[in-house]
């Protein structure tokens, strides 16, 4: 590519300086008048008025100062005349008079042009009268208007022509021939103008549809992707209100399971002081301790996990009931690792191919944090599901042979600010162009059926408005992503005031 020369960006420059004052004088005269309020329609008809008249002014003072020194001092008086004839249309633009403007414009180049021609005669200037009958289509828009403008244009055409038969010419006629021509010059020029403006105006207004006609079926689109979204989330809403009801009635038979397996131990023990005083050989005692050691153990392991599937239960029924909006004093370490693992198990059943290693780091100095148990757990899945999807859709898009170990990490903190947890994983990542959308309400990338688009923004919603805290997002697409939630030390009352908790809330994505 060749390099510009010194010489070459002085001649820019220069260019520059001269034109760039021409063009900021051409914009503010060609919008004169014009109004915020103006339709698009007004808005193109004052400035084109502005423009013809702007450029016709232009045109009769070049030739009013070619001819000023010329023997045919009428030609100079009459381009003076034209100067004048074609302020009008400005001021009355400048006063809001817009339809007084373009019937000035066409009257007056219709009573010029008469004029000019019955005098001079041989000039050809009563050809501008067919170019001026159809300018009233650029300025007006009712039927009759342009109807009774065009006739009284042709009307004067044809006077004209009539009247050029008996009227002698009574102004200075030189050259004439060479005036005809450049008249019917002009003539046509105008007319292509007038035309080519149609032509353009018409292509731009098709380009316009296709441009709406693709809005709308966009539009379309996105309403069809939300109902089906809010179809999804009615089933969600079903399905969370059947399983409430199964969790319910899951709780009972858990209790007895946990009250029995306690009696078994008790049972256990009052079994040994029995047999401290009965005869038996010290081998059967031996035996006996170690059936009666695994005894107490299986029904401590028996104790120990029907105590965790009764917190899930519990967790499952309060993740389902209307929450008070009180908030209580939490261990968040324990809340946060009991729902990965309901989710994690969640997803898995959903899905039984799926595996994922999970990592937890959570602060021993935590202490208890105040918090809505049962918002907070909403939260919790909404970010653990968008984590297990993310590794999922990126196994999922890896190639054959590929090396990769779904990995979702959760740890906690604590510091001055207040308490932070973050919720990692290895998964697709965000692109950075919708970062900043994926806590808006109903915006998702998820295809229908797999996510409602609601479940970010409610999350954010409870953190924000329901525990004065903060929730935010880094990602890297392909490498990670990487939800904080911050929450305060203390509660905050006006953030209590302000967030009420609804039942039924959706999951989100990325």
């Amino acid at each position: 590519m060749p390099r510009l020369t010194d010489s070459d960006n002085a001649a820019t420059n220069l260019g520059q300086k001269i034109f760039s004052p021409v063009a900021k004088l051409w914009q503010i005269l060609i919008n004169i008048g014009v109004q915020p309020n103006l339709t698009n329609w007004q808005w193109k008809r004052v400035r084109l008025l502005n423009g013809i008249s702007c450029v016709t002014i232009a045109i009769y003072a070049g030739y009013a100062t070619v001819f000023f020194n010329s023997p045919d001092f009428l030609i100079f008086r009459i381009c003076l005349s034209g100067v004048l004839l074609n302020l009008p249309p400005l001021l009355f633009n400048y006063h809001h008079r817009y339809d007084a403007a373009a019937y000035y414009s066409v009257l007056s180049v219709m009573g010029l042009c008469s004029f000019i021609a019955i005098a001079r005669k041989y000039d050809g200037v009563e050809y501008y009268l067919l170019s001026n009958s159809i300018v009233p289509m650029l300025f007006f828009r009712n039927f009759w208007k342009i109807s009774v403008l065009f006739a009284l244009n042709v009307a004067a055409f044809f006077l004209v022509r009539q009247a050029m038969a008996f009227v002698e010419p009574f102004l200075y006629v030189e050259d004439s021939v060479y005036f005809y021509n450049t008249n019917l010059f002009l003539c046509f020029v105008a007319l292509f103008v007038v035309v080519y403006y149609f032509r353009e105006e018409n292509f731009r207004q098709e380009w316009l549809l296709l441009q709406k006609n693709d809005t709308l079926a966009q539009s379309l689109e996105h309403l069809q992707n939300t109902q089906a979204q809010l179809v999804q989330q009615e089933k969600l809403a079903s399905l969370g209100a059947l399983t409430a009801g199964i969790a319910h009635e899951i709780q009972n038979p858990l209790n007895f399971v946990d009250n029995f397996s306690e009696v078994s131990v008790e049972l256990v023990a009052e079994l040994r002081d029995v047999l401290e005083h009965e005869t038996v050989s010290e081998q059967g005692k031996q035996a006996l301790g170690h059936l009666l050691d695994d005894l107490v153990q299986s029904q401590q392991k028996v104790n120990e996990h029907a105590d965790r599937a009764g917190r899930i239960v519990k967790n499952m029924l309060q993740h389902s009931r209307t929450s008070t909006g009180e908030r209580q004093p939490t261990d968040l370490n324990r809340l946060a690792d009991e729902y990965l693992r309901l989710a994690y198990h969640g997803w898995r059943a959903k899905d039984k191919s799926f595996n994922a290693t999970l990592t937890t780091d959570f602060s021993l100095r935590l202490g208890l944090v105040p918090l809505v148990v049962e918002d907070m757990g909403r939260v919790l899945l909404n970010l653990y599901n968008n984590a297990f999807y993310g590794v999922s859709k990126r196994a999922q898009e890896l190639p054959a042979g590929a090396s990769y170990t779904p990995t979702v990490s959760v740890s906690s903190q604590r510091s001055a600010q207040g308490v932070y947890l973050r919720v990692r994983d290895n998964g697709i990542g965000i692109p950075p162009n919708i970062i900043d959308s994926i806590f808006h309400p109903f915006f998702t990338t998820k295809p229908p059926g797999e996510g409602t688009g609601l479940g970010l923004s409610l999350s954010h919603e409870i953190v924000t408005q329901g525990h004065g805290g903060s929730l935010t997002v880094k990602s890297v697409p392909g490498d990670f992503t990487e939800f904080t939630i911050r929450l305060p030390l203390t509660p905050n009352a006006s953030a209590n005031n302000r967030y009420s908790s609804e039942n039924g809330r959706g999951h989100s994505e990325h």
